[in-house]
Protein backbone atom coordinates (compact mmCIF):
# COMPACT_ATOMS: atom_id res chain seq x y z
CA UNK A 1 0.00 0.00 0.00
CA UNK A 2 0.85 3.56 -0.85
CA UNK A 3 0.69 6.26 1.13
CA UNK A 4 -1.34 7.57 -2.06
CA UNK A 5 -4.00 4.72 -0.82
CA UNK A 6 -4.53 6.88 2.06
CA UNK A 7 -6.50 9.48 1.04
CA UNK A 8 -9.07 11.00 3.40
CA UNK A 9 -11.75 13.39 2.87
CA UNK A 10 -13.25 15.54 5.52
CA UNK A 11 -15.45 18.10 5.46
CA UNK A 12 -15.07 21.42 6.84
CA UNK A 13 -16.42 21.06 10.28
CA UNK A 14 -18.90 24.15 11.36
CA UNK A 15 -17.72 24.21 15.13
CA UNK A 16 -14.87 23.46 17.28
CA UNK A 17 -16.39 20.34 18.58
CA UNK A 18 -16.93 18.94 14.92
CA UNK A 19 -13.19 19.74 14.30
CA UNK A 20 -12.57 17.51 17.19
CA UNK A 21 -14.94 14.87 16.19
CA UNK A 22 -13.28 15.43 12.37
CA UNK A 23 -9.71 14.88 13.94
CA UNK A 24 -10.57 12.21 15.82
CA UNK A 25 -12.09 10.27 13.13
CA UNK A 26 -9.15 10.68 10.92
CA UNK A 27 -6.96 9.59 13.34
CA UNK A 28 -8.78 6.66 14.43
CA UNK A 29 -9.19 6.01 10.12
CA UNK A 30 -5.64 6.23 9.79
CA UNK A 31 -4.31 4.10 12.76
CA UNK A 32 -6.56 1.61 11.41
CA UNK A 33 -5.14 1.75 7.61
CA UNK A 34 -2.04 2.07 9.02
CA UNK A 35 -2.41 -1.36 11.07
CA UNK A 36 -3.77 -3.08 8.27
CA UNK A 37 -0.81 -2.27 6.41
CA UNK A 38 1.62 -3.56 8.20
CA UNK A 39 -0.50 -6.99 9.09
CA UNK A 40 -0.83 -7.61 5.15
CA UNK A 41 2.70 -6.39 4.13
CA UNK A 42 4.92 -7.11 6.69
CA UNK A 43 3.33 -9.70 9.04
CA UNK A 44 5.20 -13.18 7.80
CA UNK A 45 3.78 -15.62 10.46
CA UNK A 46 0.07 -16.91 10.59
CA UNK A 47 -0.25 -16.45 14.30
CA UNK A 48 -0.15 -12.52 14.39
CA UNK A 49 -3.79 -13.39 12.94
CA UNK A 50 -4.76 -14.60 16.52
CA UNK A 51 -4.45 -11.04 17.98
CA UNK A 52 -8.35 -9.64 17.72
CA UNK A 53 -8.56 -5.64 16.87
CA UNK A 54 -9.49 -3.53 19.67
CA UNK A 55 -13.07 -3.19 20.01
CA UNK A 56 -12.32 0.82 19.21
CA UNK A 57 -10.54 -0.42 15.71
CA UNK A 58 -13.28 -2.71 14.98
CA UNK A 59 -15.51 -0.42 15.46
CA UNK A 60 -13.63 1.93 12.53
CA UNK A 61 -14.06 -0.36 10.03
CA UNK A 62 -17.48 -1.75 10.51
CA UNK A 63 -18.49 1.94 11.01
CA UNK A 64 -16.84 2.93 7.41
CA UNK A 65 -18.53 -0.26 6.19
CA UNK A 66 -21.97 0.54 7.65
CA UNK A 67 -21.79 4.10 5.87
CA UNK A 68 -21.01 2.82 2.59
CA UNK A 69 -24.35 1.36 2.70
CA UNK A 70 -25.11 -0.75 -0.31
CA UNK A 71 -22.86 1.02 -2.75
CA UNK A 72 -19.78 -0.40 -0.37
CA UNK A 73 -16.56 -0.57 -1.62
CA UNK A 74 -14.81 -3.86 -2.31
CA UNK A 75 -11.63 -2.13 0.12
CA UNK A 76 -14.01 -1.38 2.93
CA UNK A 77 -15.83 -4.61 2.49
CA UNK A 78 -12.44 -6.57 2.59
CA UNK A 79 -10.88 -4.60 5.48
CA UNK A 80 -13.70 -4.97 7.06
CA UNK A 81 -14.11 -8.54 6.78
CA UNK A 82 -10.42 -8.84 8.03
CA UNK A 83 -10.96 -7.28 11.45
CA UNK A 84 -14.19 -9.90 11.82
CA UNK A 85 -11.59 -12.33 11.12
CA UNK A 86 -9.24 -11.42 13.99
CA UNK A 87 -11.95 -11.51 16.19
CA UNK A 88 -12.33 -14.13 19.10
CA UNK A 89 -16.12 -14.44 19.04
CA UNK A 90 -17.25 -17.22 16.01
CA UNK A 91 -20.29 -15.13 15.04
CA UNK A 92 -18.10 -12.14 14.05
CA UNK A 93 -15.59 -15.40 12.32
CA UNK A 94 -18.26 -16.57 10.35
CA UNK A 95 -19.70 -12.39 9.50
CA UNK A 96 -15.88 -11.82 8.33
CA UNK A 97 -15.86 -15.39 6.17
CA UNK A 98 -19.04 -14.40 4.53
CA UNK A 99 -18.03 -11.63 3.64
CA UNK A 100 -14.46 -12.25 2.02
CA UNK A 101 -16.28 -15.82 0.36
CA UNK A 102 -18.66 -12.73 -1.34
CA UNK A 103 -15.55 -10.44 -2.84
CA UNK A 104 -13.92 -14.06 -3.83
CA UNK A 105 -17.10 -14.56 -5.79
CA UNK A 106 -18.12 -11.21 -7.42
CA UNK A 107 -14.55 -9.30 -7.93
CA UNK A 108 -12.19 -12.03 -9.29
CA UNK A 109 -9.13 -9.91 -9.59
CA UNK A 110 -9.06 -9.53 -5.71
CA UNK A 111 -9.10 -13.33 -5.31
CA UNK A 112 -5.62 -13.71 -4.74
CA UNK A 113 -5.91 -11.32 -1.59
CA UNK A 114 -9.09 -13.30 -0.16
CA UNK A 115 -7.58 -16.66 0.10
CA UNK A 116 -5.01 -16.48 2.81
CA UNK A 117 -8.20 -14.81 4.98
CA UNK A 118 -10.44 -17.51 3.59
CA UNK A 119 -8.10 -19.74 5.12
CA UNK A 120 -7.59 -18.35 8.43
CA UNK A 121 -11.09 -17.76 8.70
CA UNK A 122 -12.57 -21.25 8.24
CA UNK A 123 -9.35 -22.62 10.56
CA UNK A 124 -10.63 -20.33 13.40
CA UNK A 125 -13.91 -21.77 12.85
CA UNK A 126 -12.69 -25.40 12.70
CA UNK A 127 -13.62 -25.80 8.99
CA UNK A 128 -9.99 -27.19 8.02
CA UNK A 129 -10.80 -28.99 5.05
CA UNK A 130 -12.10 -25.46 3.85
CA UNK A 131 -8.86 -24.11 5.59
CA UNK A 132 -6.68 -26.12 4.02
CA UNK A 133 -8.12 -25.82 0.43
CA UNK A 134 -7.80 -22.09 0.31
CA UNK A 135 -4.69 -22.10 2.04
CA UNK A 136 -3.15 -25.13 -0.53
CA UNK A 137 -4.47 -22.41 -3.66
CA UNK A 138 -2.47 -19.65 -2.05
CA UNK A 139 0.36 -21.89 -1.59
CA UNK A 140 -0.07 -22.82 -5.66
CA UNK A 141 0.28 -19.15 -6.63
CA UNK A 142 2.78 -18.30 -3.88
CA UNK A 143 4.96 -21.37 -3.16
CA UNK A 144 7.40 -18.48 -0.75
CA UNK A 145 4.31 -17.33 0.87
CA UNK A 146 5.34 -17.43 4.81
CA UNK A 147 2.15 -16.72 5.96
CA UNK A 148 0.80 -19.08 4.08
CA UNK A 149 3.06 -22.04 4.80
CA UNK A 150 2.67 -21.13 9.02
CA UNK A 151 -1.21 -21.33 8.65
CA UNK A 152 0.09 -24.76 6.85
CA UNK A 153 1.65 -25.62 9.80
CA UNK A 154 -1.31 -24.92 11.93
CA UNK A 155 -3.62 -26.39 10.14
CA UNK A 156 -1.73 -29.66 9.96
CA UNK A 157 -0.72 -29.52 13.53
CA UNK A 158 -4.70 -28.93 14.67
CA UNK A 159 -5.97 -31.82 12.39
CA UNK A 160 -3.49 -34.32 13.55
CA UNK A 161 -4.40 -33.23 17.33
CA UNK A 162 -8.21 -34.04 16.68
CA UNK A 163 -7.32 -36.54 14.63
CA UNK A 164 -5.40 -38.18 17.88
CA UNK A 165 -8.46 -36.99 20.09
CA UNK A 166 -10.79 -39.06 17.88
CA UNK A 167 -8.68 -42.20 17.88
CA UNK A 168 -8.80 -41.79 22.08
CA UNK A 169 -12.54 -41.06 21.96
CA UNK A 170 -13.27 -43.88 19.84
CA UNK A 171 -10.81 -46.34 21.32
CA UNK A 172 -12.77 -45.08 24.63
CA UNK A 173 -15.68 -45.94 23.72
CA UNK A 174 -15.19 -49.09 22.17
CA UNK A 175 -13.01 -50.18 26.01
CA UNK A 176 -16.51 -49.09 27.10
CA UNK A 177 -18.97 -51.10 24.70
CA UNK A 178 -16.52 -54.24 25.48
CA UNK A 179 -16.80 -53.93 29.24
CA UNK A 180 -20.53 -53.38 29.38
CA UNK A 181 -21.43 -55.92 26.68
CA UNK A 182 -18.63 -58.29 28.98
CA UNK A 183 -20.61 -57.12 32.00
CA UNK A 184 -24.30 -57.67 30.26
CA UNK A 185 -23.08 -61.01 28.58
CA UNK A 186 -22.12 -62.84 32.27
CA UNK A 187 -24.57 -61.36 33.63
CA UNK A 188 -27.12 -63.53 30.92
CA UNK A 189 -24.75 -66.56 31.51
CA UNK A 190 -25.39 -66.71 35.07
CA UNK A 191 -29.49 -66.33 34.51
CA UNK A 192 -29.24 -69.22 32.37
CA UNK A 193 -27.47 -71.60 34.80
Amino acid sequence: MSKNHLNFRVAAPATATATATATQLLLSSLISEVQIYRFFYRSRDAADAESPLKPAELQVLRAQYEKEGEYVGVQTKFNFAWGLIKSNQRQEQQEGVRLLSDIFRTSPERRRECLYYLALGNYKLGNYAEARRYNDLLLEKEPANMQAASLRGLIDDKVAREGMMGVAILSGVAIAAGVIGGMIFKGVGRRAR
